[in-house]
């Protein structure tokens, strides 16, 4: 997925987009926003103003610092901002932090706010797991992607058995589930839909 985004989009350009397309109700002024996306001062002052000036970003003045957020009028916005969503940021990290455990773990995705396109900056970011990792490690696996996210990480965890037998029980919080957007991370989202199906390996 990384190497999709580097190919559309210069690695800088990727960076920023990524930060102000996922929270798009947040500002940011740009001393902030080169340190967050590790970007030199000089090369971002002209990317920020080629994205303020395609309507891509709005720029604001609070004194005299300049601020940026994303515009969520820009006709591109939904389809820059699920680019965003699939192939910078959130997915990537997501997936190194789960790497060591490929082996315990069948499917992994983002669910709810974050996966729909519908989160705040206070949102966190829910991840469906299926496997037999351990809780307490599927915890510490994801901590160092939630401080470099800035968002807590709420997982939920199933084992095979348990997935299989929720999927068969249909609960109102599996139909929620299965009734809206995730965002893969691990793993084939059509083989975790049907009961008795069996969950297909992510490695």
């Amino acid at each position: 997925m990384s190497a999709l985004a580097s190919l559309l989009f210069k690695e800088y350009r990727r960076q920023v987009l990524g930060l102000l397309l996922l929270q798009p109700d947040q500002a940011f002024h740009m001393r902030e926003i080169a340190r967050l996306t590790h970007t030199q001062p000089g090369t971002l002052h002209k990317e920020l103003a080629k994205l303020a000036d395609a309507g891509i970003l709005k720029k604001t003045l609070q004194g005299n610092q300049t601020y940026y957020q994303a515009d969520a009028n820009c006709i591109l916005f939904d389809e820059l901002s699920s680019i965003m969503r699939k192939t910078s940021g959130l997915a990537d990290v997501l997936r190194h932090a789960l790497q060591p455990l490929t082996d315990k773990l069948q499917f992994a995705a983002v669910y709810g706010s974050v996966a729909s396109g519908k989160a705040t900056s206070a949102s966190d970011i829910d991840v469906l797991l299926v496997g037999n990792a351990g809780y307490a490690e599927v915890v510490a696996a994801l901590y160092p992607a939630q401080q470099e996210l800035g968002r807590e990480i709420n997982p939920k965890l199933y084992s095979v058995n348990e997935w299989q037998d929720a999927l068969n029980a249909q609960s109102g919080f599996i139909k929620h589930i299965l009734a809206s957007p995730m965002l893969p991370i691990l793993g084939d989202t059509d083989d975790i839909r049907q009961p008795d199906r069996e969950v297909v390996g992510a490695h």
